[in-house]
């Protein structure tokens, strides 16, 4: 069997440890490192499982994306990190760095971006096993392919996805322009919530063909179909803008090869002082310090 391609959306973990793990956890400073525990426990979890490729994007375009060129207000609705945030992201970025795993994170895209090139690069002959919590990127499965919420142990391939919203995978980016996302701050087409949004993807396909053939929206049993079809021609221009934010960008310029994918050696002396500054535990230590021999084992 070809070995799966694990691709991690790593920012989603570290704020959940964040935000449910004590700040009882601190450095060898007093300061809070509990995202930086959580994550790190959250890593050895996961390569405890040995993954031959496997790659973590990083969020690190906050306000900086793309998409809030397009539109301003995109993730308005969030909080940016604060100082001690931002040192325990930092933090951990760099364990991933000392465990030999390939990682990204860029200014301009965000880790769905990063986990959407490397699927298109990466996913032909092979399954594709794509950590996250993060429902926009159902977007991107193909029959083999799942979404694996880890710290929940959920999986979900094309047909949870369908069953869960109501339509299919690669509508997902649609379905979320038509009915909003209140987590992005994406209001959608006023007065078309998630049934209706349903009902037009499953007569029309897409929003191309929605607005080639909207007449037909009259036909389609949608309650208050009149006056739908004159609100989606009234803001075609901001439901194609909201189409152009959720879809997934599959074709990012960056140099990286299938091979950049294993993990490689660790350095055993870095990872100690790195364990000492964290004020980490004996085993968390002895967990990483197996994590760094079977690395070696396998370089060897």
């Amino acid at each position: 069997m070809t070995e799966p391609l694990y691709l991690v959306d790593a920012s989603i973990y570290i704020f959940r440890a964040y935000f449910s793990i004590p700040d009882t956890f601190v450095d060898n400073r007093g300061e809070p490192v509990n995202a930086v525990y959580g994550y790190t426990n959250f890593m050895l979890e996961l390569l405890e499982k040995q993954p031959q490729y496997i790659s973590f994007a990083f969020d690190e375009s906050l306000n900086t994306c793309y998409r809030n060129d397009i539109y301003p207000e995109y993730k308005a609705n969030r909080d940016l990190p604060d100082e001690n945030l931002k040192f325990q992201l930092e933090k951990c970025q760099e364990i991933t760095r000392l465990l030999g795993v390939h990682h990204l994170s860029l200014k301009r895209y965000e880790a769905d971006d990063i986990i959407g090139t490397l699927h298109t690069k990466f996913a032909a002959g092979r399954p594709v096993i794509i950590v996250t919590r993060d429902k926009d990127l159902g977007q991107l499965l193909r029959a083999d392919d799942i979404l694996w919420d880890f710290a929940a142990d959920l999986r979900a391939g094309p047909a949870e996805v369908k069953e869960k919203f109501g339509v299919h995978a690669h509508q997902i980016a649609d379905y979320l322009a038509l009915a909003g996302d209140s987590v992005d701050n994406i209001p959608g087409a006023p007065g078309i919530g998630a049934k209706s949004a349903v009902k037009i993807l499953a007569h029309f396909g897409d929003i191309d063909s929605l607005y080639l053939a909207i007449d037909e929206i009259e036909n389609i049993g949608l309650r208050g179909a009149s006056k739908a079809k004159q609100t989606l021609l009234e803001c075609e221009h901001r439901v194609r803008m909201f189409q152009e934010i959720t879809r997934i960008k599959c074709d990012i310029d960056m140099e990286v090869s299938l091979e950049d994918l294993v993990p490689s050696p660790v350095s055993a002396n870095e990872i100690e002082s790195f364990c000492d500054a964290m004020n980490f535990g004996k085993r968390v230590r002895e967990r990483l310090a197996a994590i760094g021999q079977t690395s070696l084992s396998q370089h060897s």
